[in-house]
């Protein structure tokens, strides 16, 4: 099937899909979404829904995300930064840029977090109750000019608007604590895929900056490439978790490992295949 094109007819897997979602009471209008999302037509949507076709639905249908773009944004093109480091390895799209803020910018940063911050949470149940043992700070919610400046200029740095984003997030690391492995897209076929892609469709890039580095243990662990990246001040990492179709990339699972001293603090920011308006800076 050539990129673009749509399926005439639901196959057997996403049949089941949509009837088990369907018996679970699903938003009908985020299945037929996420079924156009995996480039099936509207009408076989209908036919496959019958009278749960919801009414309206033919709003939803909406170009795909122009994928390649996404996967070639300002920041893969700015090769002439001498901070800026493309990891050498076709598995996966990531970058490592020095420097991206400064140190008073990374202690001012830390104090903000620490008037509030939350237990992490993930988007997928898990029997594993240490999955996840961070606290968050759910930064986009304080009204702060410094932190709309780093929003801001992550996005312009990575070249894709605000609008095609999250809001911005702190974790924060105590001894023992870590974050399994684990992809940051939404898989699909699953309920959590269902429940967080309806409405700005699945992660694309994140963009994770290491605020200290005064701790042992606590590296980000990317197990396809082999490769830890211990903490460093001030630095980002910055990778795609799609490929350039638009699939998403399972080379991609990374994981927190345990802090053995001190503690770990990082602000993460993901990106999303929807948004509103101009999904691209214009190069300046």
């Amino acid at each position: 099937m050539q990129a673009g094109m749509k399926k005439p007819t639901l196959d057997d897997l996403w049949k089941r899909w949509l009837e088990e979602n369907l018996e679970r009471e699903c938003d009908p209008h985020e299945l037929v979404s996420v079924l156009l999302h995996n480039r099936f037509s509207l009408d076989s949507i209908r036919e496959a829904m019958g009278e749960k076709f919801p009414a309206g639905a033919e709003l939803l249908d909406v170009a795909e995300p122009d994928y390649r773009a996404i996967s070639e944004t300002r920041l893969t093109r700015n090769a002439a930064d001498p901070k800026l480091q493309k990891v050498d390895t076709d598995k996966l799209q990531i970058y490592v840029l020095d420097d991206f803020m400064s140190g008073v910018e990374c202690d001012t940063m830390i104090e903000i977090i620490g008037r509030r911050l939350r237990p992490s949470t993930v988007t997928k149940e898990s029997e594993d109750e240490y999955f996840r043992t961070s606290r968050t700070s759910d930064l986009s919610l304080l009204s702060d000019p410094i932190i709309a400046g780093i929003d801001q200029r992550i996005a312009k740095t990575l070249g894709i608007r605000v609008a095609y984003s999250e809001g911005i997030q702190a974790q924060r690391y105590e001894v023992g604590q870590e974050f399994k492995a684990h992809t940051d897209y939404f898989e699909r076929g699953t309920a959590e895929y269902v429940e967080h892609t309806a409405t700005k469709g699945n992660r694309t890039w994140t963009f994770m900056v290491y605020l200290n580095e005064d701790m042992q243990g606590g590296v980000t662990r990317f197990s396809a490439i082999d490769r830890d990246f211990r903490p460093r001040k001030g630095q980002a990492i910055i990778w795609n978790s799609l490929y350039p179709d638009g699939t998403p990339n399972p080379d991609t699972l990374h994981s927190g490992t345990p802090v053995t001293r001190g503690h770990k603090i990082i602000i993460t920011k993901w990106f999303r295949e929807r948004g509103t308006g101009p999904m691209f800076y214009e190069d300046e």
